[in-house]
């Protein structure tokens, strides 16, 4: 892989100047990056890729962002055609954790540094650092916004992400970690929304019609999809139930003020983009030892209505 280092002056913008093998004050190519996001249609990813763009922008760098649109052989095939194009880093938000490994892996074989990004790389390719949240952090918080704003034995169902994913698969263990350590609470049902807002709309209905007044007390949606459902519920009078929800929309602020979800978990997608290329950055310009490693997380917080100000709007969606 071609080494860069980065020179920075005081008058000009940033931008890598090539510092092997070539003549004094040659420049090169800018620094390219291969970013692969498992699923760009996800409101969520649209703060991202602002983010992403807004620090390429700034660095002077481009970033080539590709939709692995659900599909782990899409995902895979777009990590080996950065491979083959010889970006100077990859950026990986992986549908399937260890699907995305044998491409990763090509990408080692190629000296390419590989970053993740919101949803992390699975275990037997080598990446420089995952930048996002802690998931099991969390589903730990998620559950602990259920128990604040119901009662220490409160009943709830949970709406799982897309099966598979990291965060899916990490937030779930936080939920069931908080859960655990507090015996009063008890999980009665899971099921599967996919990230999806029709998914998570018919999932809360299904769960409001089996679980009547009385027999659940919270549900956890572990993305923000879980609107959807909040909505339906206030629609058809089930006030009795709370719903807290993962990441922050527009809408879920919308219902936060209203009164309508009780909490949610946010995390800032815009600033995750923008590290993730700062770091792509780095790791391309030789300077890997400045990035934090194996984990840069992110900032998780846990908001009800009294902290509707505090939500920053850059990274709503």
């Amino acid at each position: 892989m071609t080494a860069f280092a980065t020179v920075l002056t005081g008058v000009l913008t940033a931008g890598l100047v090539a510092a092997c093998g070539q003549g004094a004050g040659a420049v090169d190519d800018p620094v390219r990056i291969g970013v692969m996001l498992f699923n760009t249609d996800l409101p969520a990813y649209a703060p991202l890729t602002a983010g992403m763009k807004a620090k390429a922008d700034e660095l002077g760098v481009e970033v080539d962002i590709q939709n692995g649109q659900l599909d782990p052989a899409r995902q895979a095939q777009l990590v080996q055609q950065f491979v083959t194009q010889r970006k100077d880093a990859i950026v990986i938000s992986a549908g399937d954790a260890n699907a995305i490994v044998p491409a990763a892996r090509q990408a080692n074989a190629a000296d390419i540094p590989i970053l993740g990004v919101t949803n992390d790389i699975g275990e037997g390719a080598e990446r420089l650092t995952y930048v996002g949240s802690d998931n099991v952090a969390f589903g730990e918080i998620l559950a602990k916004g259920a128990l604040e704003v119901t009662k220490p034995d409160a009943k709830v169902a949970v709406i799982l992400g897309a099966l598979g994913s990291t965060s899916e698969r990490q937030r779930t263990e936080g939920i069931e970690k908080f859960v655990a350590a507090n015996p009063g609470m008890q999980i009665i049902a899971k099921q599967t929304a996919n990230w999806d807002n029709a998914q998570a709309l018919k999932v809360g209905q299904d769960l409001l019609a089996k679980y009547p007044p009385g027999t659940l007390d919270a549900i956890i949606c572990e993305g923000p999809e879980g609107a959807t459902a909040a909505k339906y519920a206030a629609s058809a009078g089930r006030t009795d139930v709370k719903f807290v929800v993962g990441d922050t929309s527009k809408d879920v602020k919308a219902q936060l003020e209203s009164g309508t979800i009780a909490a949610t978990a946010f995390q800032n997608f815009f600033d995750q983009g923008g590290t993730a290329i700062q770091y792509a950055a780095d790791a391309a310009s030789g300077r890997e030892g400045e990035v934090p490693q194996p984990n840069a997380y992110a900032p998780i917080n846990l908001y009800t209505v009294t902290d509707i100000q505090k939500i920053p709007d850059n990274s709503l969606f």
